[in-house]
């Protein structure tokens, strides 16, 4: 049965053992994060505190920190059931074009029972804040130099960020983290070419006040779709109801026509003034370093709507393996059918956490006539894997997830003179990447060539004859084994 939310998720965790309670006192600044990150780091359950410094609210953590806790979030055994049902939803539309089929996929699925569900009474505002107060909230402090001392380093990790094309009215959601300032300020610090950010710019060119909305919590799948850099034409809300094969259910904000999902765990909303900006601080990243200060728009918080009964999620992210790599993992499993869309020739791709996942990956692709510079190039113009600071492309028969393999294609297969590929032409603007680097990127085509450097045949690869392998195979225990 799907989740309706957050609650029903904890406690389908409990029934499941994946959660553990933590009864005594603790502290939102450093002290839950640290917790929080040697739980993540050694694998184990979900995190509910009960009893939070400062504030009457627990706080939820590492809730997407396993595979399976994730596959429970999803509603099924496993995150590649997604991806199999998206991909055969994209083969089963005619248009040939990309903007076809994505137009195409969106009209679809607005209308496979997942286009959201306006209702008029919703748990999210059955308490009502005229005067808030957002330090009263138990917000983390991940790391110690998180943030502007002044503000206090705290920040809210698991934000569903709401805007509004003010031409259009498409709507747009996405996870921006949000720096606290004080009792009614905030910072959201959104990358540049995003959703939430595009229409910062529209309302900027107009002068306008624009309009808010931070969702905390609600139903699990919503956290996935808001984290996904979904094309333009899929709504995030329709497609949340694609993963939970049921539609969300929206309420109308209090101070703004913005919708955001009923069963939210609290909804800030809020405005930005045009030109209003502040230095977020740096946060602790999920690079292992801290992300360096930036401008930001400033939120000046209207009100805020709680259940009566609420819970405040929240993710740590640092240096990995943590809850983020699980998250990445099921994305990149659920979005490889339309960076295939686009790029055929591409068999399967892993972003190892080891390489900060979303930003290094390795390509296994089918031999077409295209060599392997030419797919890298390609491949930096895919939308989803343009900030990959680097790709590694190998041929189809090796997994991509046998980073040992790789290693010996590349030592093998590699003439750096010809096969290393730097991309100094890259965006160099970090903010559009959110790495303190900017976007410069490196590609290895590691995939075999007809002929060596030198010009003569590629060698053939060493491999038993497969008849040997049966006998040995069937003689086996008679060897004495």
């Amino acid at each position: 049965m799907v989740d309706r939310d957050l609650h029903d998720f904890l406690e389908k965790l409990e029934r499941l053992g994946e959660l553990q309670r933590v009864g005594v006192e603790v502290d939102p600044c450093l002290e839950i994060a640290e917790i929080t990150d040697r739980v993540s780091k050694a694998g184990g359950k979900a995190l509910l505190f009960e009893q939070v410094k400062g504030s009457a609210l627990p706080v939820a953590t590492n809730l997407f920190g396993s595979a399976q806790r994730l596959a429970v979030a999803l509603g099924m055994d496993d995150a590649r059931v997604l991806g199999d049902r998206l991909a055969k939803l994209i083969a089963d539309l005619s248009p040939a074009r990309l903007e076809e089929r994505l137009t195409a996929f969106s009209e679809l699925s607005s209308v496979v029972c997942v286009r959201p569900k306006i209702v008029a009474e919703a748990p999210c505002q059955e308490i009502v804040e005229d005067k808030p107060d957002l330090m009263s909230y138990p917000f983390l402090k991940g790391w110690p130099g998180d943030g502007l001392p002044r503000h206090g380093g705290r920040f809210i990790t698991l934000p569903l960020v709401f805007t509004r094309d003010p031409e259009t009215g498409r709507p747009n959601c996405g996870m921006y983290r949000v720096a606290l300032v004080d009792a009614r300020r905030a910072g959201i610090h959104w990358y540049a070419g995003r959703g939430g950010e595009r229409h910062y710019r529209a309302y900027q060119a107009r002068r306008e006040r624009m309009p808010v909305a931070v969702a905390v919590g609600g139903p699990p799948a919503l956290v996935f779709a808001a984290m996904l850099p979904l094309p333009d034409p899929l709504d995030e809300m329709h497609f949340a109801g694609f993963l939970r094969g049921t539609p969300v259910e929206m309420a109308r904000c209090r101070t703004s026509e913005l919708l955001v999902p009923a069963r939210a765990e609290l909804v800030i909303e809020g405005y930005l003034e045009p030109g209003e900006m502040m230095m977020d601080g740096a946060f602790g990243n999920h690079t292992g370093y801290y992300s360096p200060p930036a401008e930001v728009p400033v939120l000046h918080v209207s009100c805020i709507t709680r259940r009566r009964d609420c819970i405040c999620p929240a993710t740590v992210v640092g240096r990995p393996p943590m809850e983020d790599c699980h998250l990445a993992r099921a994305a990149w499993r659920l979005l490889l059918p339309l960076v295939q869309l686009e790029n055929p020739e591409v068999v399967d791709i892993n972003f190892p956490p080891e390489w900060i996942f979303h930003t290094s990956g390795v390509v296994s692709v089918k031999r077409t006539e295209q060599t392997g510079r030419e797919i890298l190039a390609r491949l930096w113009q895919n939308a989803w894997l343009c900030a990959a600071r680097l790709l590694v492309v190998v041929d189809a028969d090796q997994d991509v997830g046998d980073l040992a393999g790789v290693a010996w294609r590349v030592i093998n297969n590699v003439d750096w003179a010809r096969d290393l590929i730097s991309s100094p032409e890259a965006e160099t603007d970090a903010r559009a990447t959110g790495m303190p680097w900017g976007g410069s990127r490196m590609g290895i085509d590691a995939t075999r060539k007809d002929v060596t450097s030198s010009g003569s045949p590629w060698p053939a690869e060493i491999r038993m004859d497969d008849a040997i392998k049966r006998l040995v195979d069937r003689r086996w225990k008679e060897y004495g084994f």
